[in-house]
């Protein structure tokens, strides 16, 4: 078998896992219904990209990988499976490639898995033990999202939508936190709970368990697990522990953290957030399993400037800052804007786009009081992804809800009328937050790409 198709091959996984397995000597092609930068991304690496869905484009295809989010209903699957073509779903290979590779690390978690899991791959790579590595978020070190090593280790960050990170066989699991999510594939937060238990019960008995102890619905799983747990977060009874912390100019953290009660000394970040430090010292957890020296974990995490969409400063207009975050969630967005309140002294605008008419639906009353430390808020419309309008949810219906809770709720829609307003009545010393895991970064592009006159 030498000949893969990806069918949806600009999405986060399916994009690093086709780089993983042209660098393993594959021909890879692929397909998707848009150009974006990761799909130009793969096409400077010379893989063979068709926009739009074609049964003809799995022409000489060995096996077809698909993503959840294209589903069996597919042209290019279907006729797969019409030609007797091998099919896959990518968690499905992602769990196949981490058998084969050897010692798999999996980083879960509602929140935080992102930036944890490039913190933890940064760390190991910087101490030679060469990890091949799938992220969901693209950095600058690894100039994308993957890292092929020659090792037998793999950090892999594992999502648990539709329960994908089921098919991973990690000897290491971190989970940072566990909240209602996905409410499309998991009707209560006890679905969320029980499909982590499973992902819990993947680990054998000398594998290592690592907790955020601070979520009470993660650290409720060490009763779930009979081999080594260990644990981190802001109070003593955990392993590892941030007994301190302090914000530094211009946007950094500074931590002084203690393992079962021993002073370890001050871990400095450049990124804002005690959430952020909080990743960093799981990434410390899982490297001084593997044996890695505190003092290298440091020095690495010193210099870590932060994952793509995740609180990323893309630049100023006329002296306001434009910030653009991956926050789509309602604990995420409190989080990301308790952070921006913390870093920053001036008036603070959240321009937030919803990602699906489920999630908002379900968490309407959650999201709507989740922009408290904006001084601004700015709404557009629902980004569908996945799904199609069910005409029983809007954003207009965010901005009645949030108006209970928030002086200033202005729903706009459309991009291109919120970079006009925003370019109308931002000012100096504003920072702007565009937020979502749609395109609403295109707002701070669009306004950053405007003439100054």
């Amino acid at each position: 078998m030498k000949h893969l198709h990806f069918v949806g091959i600009g999405g986060a996984r399916l994009s690093g896992l086709a780089k993983l397995y042209q660098d393993r000597g594959y021909t890879i092609t692929g397909s998707d219904t848009q150009a974006s930068a990761a799909v130009q991304n793969l096409i400077n690496r010379g893989i063979k990209v068709f926009l739009g869905h074609d049964p003809s484009n799995i022409e000489g295809a060995d096996l077809v990988v698909y993503t959840n989010a294209v589903g069996n209903d597919n042209p290019e699957v279907k006729a797969a499976q019409n030609k007797e073509v091998s099919t896959i779903e990518g968690a499905e290979l992602l769990g196949k490639l981490m058998t084969e590779v050897g010692r798999g690390i999996a980083i879960a978690g509602t929140h935080g898995k992102t930036t944890t899991t490039a913190m933890t791959a940064l760390v190991l790579t910087a101490a030679g033990l060469d990890p091949t590595v799938l992220i969901g978020g693209e950095i600058d070190a690894f100039q994308g999202n993957h890292r092929s090593g020659k090792s037998d280790l793999m950090v892999v960050e594992a999502c648990e939508f539709k329960k994908s990170f089921l098919y991973l066989r990690p000897t290491i699991e971190l989970i940072t936190n566990i909240d209602w999510d996905h409410p499309d594939c998991f009707p209560a937060l006890r679905d969320v709970i029980k499909t982590f238990t499973d992902f819990v019960a993947l680990l054998p008995r000398n594998g290592v368990l690592i907790l955020a102890g601070d979520d009470p619905n993660a650290l409720s799983l060490k009763k779930k697990f009979k081999g080594k747990t260990i644990t981190f977060g802001y109070r003593p009874e955990f392993d590892w522990e941030i007994t301190g912390y302090r914000t530094v100019e211009p946007l950094g953290i500074v931590g002084a953290l203690s393992y079962r009660g021993k002073s370890q000394g001050e871990l400095r970040l450049k990124i804002p957030g005690r959430h952020n430090l909080q990743n960093a010292v799981g990434a410390l957890a899982i490297a001084a399993e593997l044996g890695v020296n505190v003092e290298n974990v440091f020095e690495t995490l010193t210099e870590f400037i932060g994952v793509k969409r995740r609180f990323q400063i893309k630049g100023e207009y006329r002296g306001a800052v434009v910030v653009d975050d991956y926050a789509h969630h309602p604990g995420a967005v409190r989080a990301t804007l308790a952070t921006a309140r913390q870093a920053f002294k001036g008036r603070i605008w959240c321009v937030f786009q919803p990602h699906l008419y489920s999630r908002t639906k379900h968490l309407l009353d959650e999201f709507a009081g989740s922009f408290k430390d904006a001084d601004v808020l700015v709404l557009a419309d629902i980004y569908p992804a996945r799904e199609v309008d069910p005409g029983n949810i809007s954003s207009r219906d965010l901005a009645a809800k949030a108006q209970k809770n928030h002086p200033d709720v202005r729903y706009l829609g459309d991009l291109e009328v919120i970079a006009d307003h925003l370019a109308r009545h931002a000012r100096r010393g504003d920072l702007i937050l565009t937020m979502g895991a749609g395109n609403i970064f295109e707002v701070g592009e669009e306004l950053l790409n405007k003439t100054v006159v």
